[in-house]
């Protein structure tokens, strides 16, 4: 690590793709193309809402930035721009080995179990609550480096192993289940994808084995996947959960949840919850259950009047209308805005339960694949709008 490492976005750290030269070659040659950050306002861009850049509370860069809400927003999330950015490459990278290194297990890994055992101290006292997920999609880590990217799985399972080894010391080990995923949750913009499979990603450790089968001869382990493919069909929920069963066949069987699914109506999102149900899912739920009575949105933010749920979706100056991003902005700058549609938080309905049927679930022995490890993602993320259709 140096000083000109970016793990945050400031003028000094510009947002910027951690894909070089040679790697963006052989992506381009397997068919995708790699993100570009976008530019709507390219005056000192990456000043606003910036740490020490006295222009904004940094708390507030991913909604306040415009620069940041043009990468942020439903495009730039399913096209994997801010995944594969340099400061995410390198926080995941580092936060992963966080446990091995003293000085980072100070700075970031015991502040990361406080809260873990915050999450369980709530289990402990609230029925209402299943259980405690470490980490939502984890991400690839180390771009540009090949070697970081080799092992990013290794040492996301190793990470997984050093908590559970930390709650297993604890004076009174807590009861709480904990709800574990794959990288992505298997849910990989599609570029990542590529690159996953153009460099190769090693398995997980002998060591990460010996501790998952330990807490699930507790029954204390979930595995988690998610569910995102370029259509929703029986074949591809069947290809997916079979993929979930490979793994949990190694961890000591544990249950199997669905954590997230998309589809573009309520009446879909409980057809694919009772099919995968059906299917043989432990647990199943769908992305996501908004109240949009209250919102008037289709996420959990609501905007000020006159401000539609869509506008920053945008990737050029040309495109913005800055008399609505600045009555926005104000609500930023004053800290009064109440959530934001960022990084694919859209695409919610409500009435899914009422919908609720019985279905007949077959699929045919030619498009039932064995997977060997779980399925990575061929489509968009969650709250995505690419027109997923369900086949009945």
């Amino acid at each position: 690590c140096s000083k000109k490492d970016s793990y945050i976005t400031t003028p000094e750290h510009p947002l910027q793709i951690a894909v070089d030269g040679f790697l963006q070659k052989m992506v381009e040659d397997a068919g995708f193309t790699v993100p570009t950050v976008n530019i709507v306002n390219s005056t000192n861009p990456w000043l606003a809402y910036s740490v020490g850049g006295n222009s904004g509370n940094p708390a507030s860069m991913n909604v306040g930035n415009i620069n940041m809400r043009a990468n942020n927003n439903d495009a730039g999330w399913q096209s994997g721009t801010l995944v594969l950015s340099s400061q995410v490459q390198n926080v995941a990278w580092r936060f992963y080995l966080s446990h091995k290194h003293s000085k980072d297990k100070a700075a970031i890994f015991d502040h990361y179990m406080t809260y873990i055992r915050y999450l369980v101290s709530v289990w402990e006292r609230y029925s209402n609550v299943i259980a405690v997920e470490l980490l939502n999609e984890p991400p690839i880590a180390g771009l540009p480096l090949v070697t970081r990217i080799a092992t990013s799985r290794t040492d996301l399972f190793n990470f997984y192993a050093a908590v559970l080894d930390e709650l297993d010391s604890d004076p009174t080990p807590t009861k709480a289940p904990i709800v574990i995923e794959d990288v992505f949750g298997t849910s990989l913009p599609p570029v990542v994808d590529a690159i996953a499979e153009i460099l190769g990603i090693d398995d997980i450790s002998n060591e990460a084995y010996t501790k998952l089968k330990e807490w699930s001869a507790k029954d204390q382990l979930i595995y988690e996947f998610h569910w995102y493919p370029s259509s929703l069909t029986q074949a591809t929920l069947q290809q997916y959960f079979q993929g979930a069963q490979f793994l949990v066949g190694l961890i000591g069987n544990v249950p199997i949840y669905l954590g997230e699914f998309w589809t573009s109506t309520a009446e879909e999102s409980a057809y694919w919850l009772a099919a995968a149900s059906d299917l043989g899912c432990n647990a199943v739920t769908y992305w996501q259950y908004v109240n949009t009575t209250f919102t008037m949105t289709d996420g959990w933010f609501i905007y000020p009047e006159g401000v539609p749920s869509g506008f920053t979706d945008f990737s050029s100056a040309s495109e913005v209308d800055w008399e609505v991003w600045d009555t926005y902005e104000k609500t930023v700058a004053n800290g009064t805005y109440w959530g934001a549609y960022i990084c694919g938080a859209g695409g919610g309905h409500m009435g899914v339960l009422s919908d609720l049927k019985q279905v007949n679930l077959s699929v045919s022995d030619e498009t039932a694949v064995q997977y060997q490890n779980p399925p990575l993602f061929s489509g968009g993320g969650h709250g995505g709008s690419d027109g997923a259709s369900s086949e009945r």
